[in-house]
């Protein structure tokens, strides 16, 4: 019966020092990535807003080096494992923040090949190699960094997506990249 007694009051009292835990790293997140607004830094992605199956797996993949960054890797890991789908649904339920917004550039052509996965308005939803990040909105610094680091491989998460950019010249992914930001 104590030890029964002693288990209950362990959960009792564990619940808000697990959401503590959760809330402790968004704050940490936020520092870098904005707290309602866009990250001051451009090669810093949004993720207020984002898709939360998405989100969770690049915490995912940033904690089993699928993604390699050592800031993010740190950060998945000091979260725990069973509070990465939390942390990642607390994040999307956020509103996408407000951005002065890029000038709107021209629609290059490589834009179809884009549409099929990140939706119409690239913003993102179910693909076929799970759910897409929305694209719309985010910097032109960031989306060409990580269109790259596909087309290098360098980062290999999404055998779509590395097929895609290695298809598209450096140019390209800049011109794609300027449009994406500017919706």
């Amino acid at each position: 019966m104590l030890r029964l007694l002693t288990m209950i009051l362990s959960l009792f009292f564990a619940g808000p020092a697990l959401a503590d835990g959760v809330d402790a790293a968004l704050a940490t997140c936020w520092s870098c990535h904005g707290a309602g607004a866009p990250p001051k830094d451009p090669a810093i992605p949004v993720i207020q807003g984002q898709h939360a199956a998405y989100l969770e797996k690049q915490l995912r993949d940033f904690r089993g080096g699928e993604r390699d960054d050592q800031i993010m890797s740190s950060m998945a890991t000091s979260i725990r494992r069973e509070d990465l789908a939390r942390a990642a649904a607390t994040i999307a339920a956020l509103p996408w923040p407000k951005s002065p917004g890029a000038a709107p550039a021209p629609e290059p052509d490589s834009v179809a090949a884009c549409r099929a996965c990140h939706g119409p308005g690239f913003a993102g939803g179910p693909g076929p190699e799970g759910v897409a990040p929305r694209l719309a909105g985010q910097s032109s610094e960031y989306l060409e960094a990580q269109m790259s680091a596909f087309a290098r491989g360098e980062r290999a998460n999404a055998k779509t997506m590395t097929v895609v950019m290695k298809a598209l010249d450096a140019a390209e992914r800049a011109r794609l990249a300027k449009y994406l930001a500017g919706l």
